[in-house]
């Protein structure tokens, strides 16, 4: 449980603009398809680049909070990709 209340505090920066710019790469590209679905898509490829920008590029200094609270670099990019397959399918499924 410490593990998810830790990884909530890293992954709530990402989830947010995450969906903003799934939803809009999914209204521009996506055409008569489902938007839901089609957001849900992009999410899953969108977060993960996210992670990259706000914590690799600007902010590599942080992953050293996350460290002394118990979370690797390794196990906070594979929850990102594990919670945003998540997310990402049950969108995609609607």
């Amino acid at each position: 449980m410490k593990f998810l209340n830790q990884f909530w505090v890293f992954y709530k920066k990402l989830i947010i603009p995450s969906a903003i710019v799934s939803i809009v790469i999914a209204l521009i590209g996506m055409g008569n398809i489902n938007i839901i679905a089609a957001s849900g898509t992009v999410f899953i490829f969108i977060t993960p680049f996210f992670h990259f920008i706000f914590y690799d590029l600007s902010n590599p200094k942080e992953y050293y909070f996350y460290y002394n609270v118990g979370l690797s670099r390794w196990m906070l990019w594979v929850g990102t990709i594990v919670f945003s397959l998540i997310i990402g399918g049950v969108l995609a499924l609607i």
